[in-house]
């Protein structure tokens, strides 16, 4: 097994854990997260975290499924289908939205060095979860 296949592999047991504290430490110091559809970075351990618990809260039963891998020297891509249930925020004073599935086939590229991720980017189509949540 490649170097790169054993942070991956732990990548997505954290992901699929709900570990915000795992996922984060397989990132080196000052790395950085991708979110394409959004067009939005988050930066550093505390800002990745973040990202991660709100995540885990939004969809508490979201799950990846890796469906194949691509290595490319320090690259390698995950192509990959995440399912869940959308659990909105209650709106103040309305009536709370229903909870909604979610199964999304989207790409993920990491950058790996020395054993740390140092770039994450994840692709898929906003457009397709913003009809699934409405």
């Amino acid at each position: 097994m490649q170097k790169t296949d054993a942070v991956v592999d732990a990548f997505y047991r954290a992901y699929n854990d709900h570990d915000a504290d795992g996922a984060v430490g397989l990132y080196a110091d000052g790395a950085r997260h991708e979110e394409i559809a959004f067009g939005s970075e988050r930066h550093g351990h505390e800002d990745l975290r973040k990202g991660l618990t709100g995540l885990f809260a939004m969809m508490p039963d979201v799950h990846w499924r890796e469906r194949e891998r691509i290595r490319s020297a320090a690259h390698v891509a995950i192509l990959y289908q995440m399912t869940g249930t959308f659990t909105p925020r209650p709106k103040e004073g309305g009536t709370p939205a229903s909870p909604k599935s979610v199964s999304l086939n989207g790409l993920h590229v990491l950058e790996i060095v020395d054993g740390h991720i140092i770039v994450s980017r994840d692709y898929w189509d906003k457009n397709d979860f913003l009809a699934q949540i409405a």
